[in-house]
């Protein structure tokens, strides 16, 4: 089944399953504890979904890790919206989450009603979701995509006086099959389109997958070749970006 990206929103509607990543809901309170007060943004990517939700008419949402932003533990502003965000959602479809690396203990805070799946992924409609901080079960290889997060995929954009700017992107890769070989040990003939789905909570920040390596500090260099196993085992160089409206902008490796 081929999915359907949804104009304008870091969305994807797969059968009747509406597919995000990466709300970090309590990014602010972290801007806080550093001296900068922000509105909490989780009402309104609540209002936002419930929309998408009417729009898409989907059954179901699948929310692709990373609900909560705190690690380790969980702050104050998390215990009090997450469990209201996720019982309001469930009112309209089913929901599901993937945990990614930041959703350590969620289990312990979600409503009842919620089903949480393993870090390790999810089939659902020949395709693959994963957060992107694991391996993916091998199940995955035999899938026609394979979702994943994690990566806040964003381009920066520069004019001549100097102004920059980014914006969220759809990245769309192929695998490497000797990567993927030497890690499964598995004989296939074919492996899945890897999509990184671009982040829900602009506030979490993005990394620019084209910033000049003369410009990103050390630590920092491994993320513009991926910061999860999956995407690095990627031919990101040659990933064909999308920006959220369905703008083609070529090749990263181009831009």
């Amino acid at each position: 089944m081929e999915p359907r990206f949804i104009t304008n929103y870091p969305a994807v509607l797969v059968g009747g399953t509406l597919v995000i990543a990466d709300l970090h809901i309590g990014v602010e309170f972290e801007f806080y504890s550093a001296g900068i007060k922000i509105p909490s943004n989780t009402d309104k990517m609540k209002e936002t979904i419930i929309k998408l939700i009417k729009i898409t008419k989907a059954k179901n949402l699948l929310i692709v890790g990373d609900i909560k932003h705190k690690v380790p533990g969980i702050s104050k502003q998390e215990l009090r919206e997450i469990p209201s965000f996720l019982q309001t959602l469930s009112d309209f479809v089913k929901v599901e989450i993937i945990p990614g690396n930041h959703d350590g203990g969620l289990k312990d805070y979600i409503p009842d009603n919620v089903k949480l799946h393993t870090s390790k992924g999810l089939l659902k409609n020949d395709c693959y979701f994963l957060h992107g901080h694991t391996w993916p079960s091998p199940a995955f290889i035999k899938c026609s995509y394979l979702f994943v997060g994690h990566e806040h995929p964003q381009i920066e954009f520069c004019d001549a006086l100097g102004y920059r700017f980014t914006e969220q992107v759809w990245v769309h890769a192929e695998l490497e099959k000797e990567k993927i070989k030497n890690k499964y040990k598995i004989r296939f003939s074919s492996l899945p389109k890897l999509i990184i789905i671009p982040h829900f909570n602009r506030l979490s920040g993005g990394i620019s997958l084209n910033l000049p390596s003369k410009y990103v500090k050390e630590a920092r260099k491994e993320m513009r070749i991926g910061m999860g196993p999956i995407v690095r085992s990627a031919k990101l160089s040659s990933s064909k970006i999308y920006l959220l409206d369905g703008t083609f902008l070529g090749e990263l490796k181009k831009l």
